[in-house]
């Protein structure tokens, strides 16, 4: 605090030494120190006038009138804990370090230290229920395309401050990563961490700052992990923002640092599917894309965390390359026009089922999508794969089906009443890892902090 030395005064100092200071700080208030620098006493001009008047000189040591009994508070106390104690007639509390020491003097208009802020993000991952691949650009322009979605609680982790300089920092718990840049000019796609360099180039943040990201999920799962980390990211930008990104743009945004950026070849349901969460039915054409929460009975939304299942096919998925076929339009391809309607077709019918609470035919529809899915692309399974799901499908499964583009990753099952355990042990004893499935009801969700 500015002119806190003129409130100090050694323990040795005398009492005209504390009308000096008195005078000189004109705070009505002298603090006495030992030899370490630590608060031992206060004296008043009160004190002083007492002491004169029970016998004390200008010359008596002030260690022998001193108030040794004050009332301080710790550095970093509220304005809360201050006024109450102003209230109480204290006209003046000296602040103490951590170690005793003076660092300022409580008055009247005393303001809390600012604390450092920060933003924070989650963004979950999604499973795609229908209608994947009528999202992918060159689709929907010319005939309309639809997604059947829902989020799930396993989520990218975001934490993001500013800093005093220009300099940026990344460190990612994958692969346990720390990437260094001068400032955002410098921040270059080389292979390393492109994902997030995408993710802050396109936000063009005008300062440096420390971002950490971590995932619940493994790379590479087929759950839509890559628009969740940008969801997460961009979000965490957004909370630095004074004119806030609403929930389509922060989705557009995740999806031009994916798609436009790195090039990485895929469709649009992903960004939206993390950026809103629950269960949506996503519409896309050549104007605009909308997203239609489904308002599902909550009797439905727990059958179907029970009846469900993500089984880890231990492999990757294929998702560039599988997707990179898909880039070029179909128009001539009478064969895949028709598949692409069959599945938006079932995706329609699923919602509707949904929302009625019908979950009779839903395995059987959900093997449907798959198995358009593989007519549609050989590459999304193999002999393994297959063997998998038919291992699922004979002890008890309804339906399921690769999640995201297929060819590795997480299977996601619809299992029969009453035989859910028969398909986990039969999983299980297969040496795969499964796991129940809970849904995210709020999708990416950000806010500011203070340490």
């Amino acid at each position: 605090m500015d002119g806190l030395e003129k409130l100090l005064i050694p323990c040795g100092a005398t009492m005209e030494d504390a009308m000096r200071s008195l005078r000189a700080s004109g705070r009505g208030i002298t603090i006495v120190q030992d030899g370490n620098g630590r608060a031992l006493g206060i004296l008043t001009d009160g004190d002083i006038r007492n002491a004169l008047m029970d016998g004390g000189t200008l010359q008596s040591p002030v260690r022998n009138h001193m108030n040794r009994g004050f009332v301080s508070v710790r550095e970093g106390a509220r304005k809360e804990e201050t006024l109450k104690l102003l209230d109480s007639r204290i006209r003046a509390i000296p602040v103490l370090d951590g170690d005793g020491q003076p660092v300022g003097l409580v008055t009247t208009g005393y303001l809390e230290p600012q604390r450092e802020t920060y933003a924070r993000a989650k963004a979950p991952v999604r499973v795609s229920l229908a209608g994947g691949g009528t999202d992918f650009t060159h689709y929907f322009m010319e005939h309309g395309g639809v997604s059947l979605t829902a989020s799930i609680s396993l989520y990218s982790h975001v934490e993001l401050r500013k800093r005093a300089d220009t300099r940026i920092r990344i460190f990612s718990q994958v692969g346990s990563r720390l990437i260094e840049a001068d400032n955002l000019s410098s921040l270059v796609y080389d292979g390393d961490g492109d994902l997030l360099k995408a993710g802050i180039r396109v936000m063009k943040p005008d300062f440096g700052f420390d971002l950490w990201v971590d995932n619940d999920f493994l790379p590479g799962s087929g759950l839509g992990g890559s628009a969740s980390v940008l969801a997460g990211v961009i979000g965490a930008f957004n909370e630095m923002r004074d004119d806030k990104l609403d929930s389509y743009s922060i989705a557009e945004h995740a999806f031009e640092a994916e798609r436009i950026e790195l090039d990485i070849s895929g469709g649009w349901q992903d960004q939206y599917s993390t950026v809103f969460g629950g269960f949506n039915f996503i519409e896309f054409d050549d104007k605009h894309n909308t997203v239609t929460p489904l308002r599902l009975q909550p009797g439905t939304l727990q059958e179907l965390e029970e009846r469900f299942l993500l089984c880890y096919s231990g492999a990757e998925h294929l998702g560039e390359k599988i997707q990179s076929e898909n880039r070029q339009p179909k128009a001539g391809d009478p064969e895949k026009l028709g598949y692409a309607a069959e599945i938006k077709a079932i995706a329609l019918e699923m919602k509707a089922h949904l929302l009625r609470g019908n979950l009779n035919d839903f395995g059987a529809m959900l093997d449907a999508t798959w198995q358009l899915k593989k007519r549609i692309n050989p590459l999304v399974s193999s002999g393994p794969l297959d063997d998998i799901y038919q291992l699922a499908m004979d002890n008890g499964a309804e339906g399921g089906r690769l999640l995201g583009t297929g060819g590795g990753g997480y299977f996601l099952f619809f299992v029969k009443p009453f035989r859910r355990y028969d398909v986990v042990a039969a999983l299980r004893q297969h040496g795969l890892t499964v796991s129940p499935l809970m849904f995210d009801r709020k999708g990416l969700q950000s806010w500011m902090a203070r340490s």
